[in-house]
């Protein structure tokens, strides 16, 4: 029998059909990359609390967390949450896309780097902040403690970890493949594995350049916002 193909939208000769192959990819990876937006969540209050708190045992604990986070190779940290959740203790689903537990191991494999990071960056520049000549007029006045934290500490700290948080996007995208080749997430990484296997190189194409592009607007996403979070910084 005969097989008809013809080029449709997605870049690459395939049998007639009429959904594209990234079709559902894009939003399943948008979904594993928004997820571990926690890094903000857990990463920032962690390390303001470590820099606050330092040499306690608070900080000797987040310090190392995040070393560890950040020493354990995805792939690795990925095949062991598996082996231990999905398959010793039988609590979470070892992958495929479902409800909200299929993705807990993906987004902290994913993820835990990232907060690592986030979390020691964040130490480091409210420890430098808090060393300052301003916050000890500050303390000498008067002014709360909390205030002077969070009002003027960390708006002046929070600009190293945005940076970084838009350099991480790109280690997060580049992660994906990994991932979702470990935990079979029917994303982007997986499709451009999939291109590699099959010598699909438009469809490689394809992935880079949307990679690429979503790499670049978020990186002009965050020199927006440098100048919504630090007054002394103007858009020209």
């Amino acid at each position: 029998m005969e097989t008809r193909y013809e080029v449709i939208w997605n870049l690459t000769p395939r049998p007639r059909e009429r959904t594209p192959c990234h079709s559902g990819r894009i939003p399943a990876t948008l979904q594993l990359t928004v997820g571990p937006c926690y890094r903000y969540c857990c990463g920032v209050p962690l390390g303001v609390m470590s820099a606050i708190k330092r040499g306690t045992i608070f900080d000797y604990v987040g310090r190392s967390w995040a070393l560890l986070g950040q020493a354990l190779p995805p792939y690795w940290l990925g095949v062991m949450m598996v082996l231990l959740f999905a398959v010793m203790l039988n609590w979470l689903p070892s992958g495929r896309k479902g409800d909200w537990t299929h993705y807990v191991l993906p987004a902290v494999t994913l993820g835990w780097g990232a907060a690592s990071g986030m979390l020691r960056l964040t130490r480091s520049a409210m420890l430098e902040v808090l060393d300052s000549e301003y916050i000890k007029l500050a303390r000498a006045k008067g002014v709360g403690n909390n205030w002077i934290i969070w009002k003027h500490a960390l708006k002046n700290a929070i600009i190293a970890p945005l940076t970084f948080s838009g350099l991480l996007l790109g280690g997060l995208m580049t992660g994906t493949v990994i991932t979702e080749t470990v935990f079979s997430w029917p994303g982007l990484g997986r499709l451009a594995v999939q291109a590699v296997y099959n010598n699909d190189f438009p469809v490689l194409t394809g992935v880079v350049l949307l990679v690429t592009v979503i790499y670049l607007s978020v990186n002009l996403l965050t020199d927006v916002l440098y100048a919504l979070v630090d007054p002394r910084i103007r858009l020209n």
